[in-house]
């Protein structure tokens, strides 16, 4: 049974945040807050992954070598956010992340490599496509590993009475990610780019009635 001493908070920065200048300041302060328990952090692919996408359809890739080629555009990223961000360290495991967290560091997570290992083993599936962004991959580690939390840094405060599949529909987040809504551990979504950056709890919105 995970225990502390197992558990991770996974945080996910979206990668669009990667070119904003306050990134790394901003980020630096969520993490050091009270609470920020062995912080396991993930990046997104953003406009890297946007590359990939286009790739995907001049070349008419697979959705499989899309997705692993988007899986590199957040590995690449990754290595950004250990340039600007100082303590970080790229991980590929548990026992990578564990042995970071004993010495002070900030794992993120090649995901690449972590899946890689860990799909296999899981019951919940991964899509290989489309459907399955950087939003889906987060969600999924935190189920996996398994974490206690799972906060989802964002460049826009959380849609109010908006159910999770308007807001996959709205491209804010994947649609595995809102399928899965239920069983995630508890979910916060901050905007990043926010002056006050709270923390806002995403539970599944019930939709107001019609007048």
């Amino acid at each position: 049974m995970p225990t502390d001493e197992t558990t991770a908070h996974v945080v996910k920065l979206g990668g669009s945040l990667l070119g904003w200048p306050d990134t790394p300041s901003r980020l630096a302060e969520i993490l050091a807050r009270p609470g920020m328990h062995r912080p396991l952090l993930i990046v997104g692919g953003g406009p890297t992954a946007d590359i990939v996408r286009a790739w995907h359809r001049a070349h008419q890739l697979s959705e499989t070598q899309g997705h692993e080629l988007a899986l590199n555009a957040m590995g690449f990223n990754s290595g950004l956010l250990t340039t600007v961000l100082p303590r970080t360290l790229i991980v590929t495991s548990r026992t990578e992340a564990t042995a970071a967290w004993a010495s002070g560091h900030l794992p993120v997570l090649d995901c690449d490599a972590f899946l890689a290992h860990e799909e296999p083993a899981q019951h919940l599936r991964l899509p290989h496509t489309w459907d399955a962004t950087s939003d889906a991959i987060a969600a999924w580690v935190a189920l996996a590993w398994p974490a206690s939390r799972l906060t989802l840094l964002k460049s826009i405060d959380l849609p109010e009475h908006t159910a999770p599949a308007q807001l996959a529909a709205a491209g804010h987040v994947d649609g595995c990610l809102a399928d899965w809504i239920d069983r995630l551990p508890p979910t916060d979504w901050i905007n990043l780019r926010s002056a006050t950056t709270q923390p806002t709890r995403w539970c599944p919105r019930v939709e107001p009635p019609t007048p």
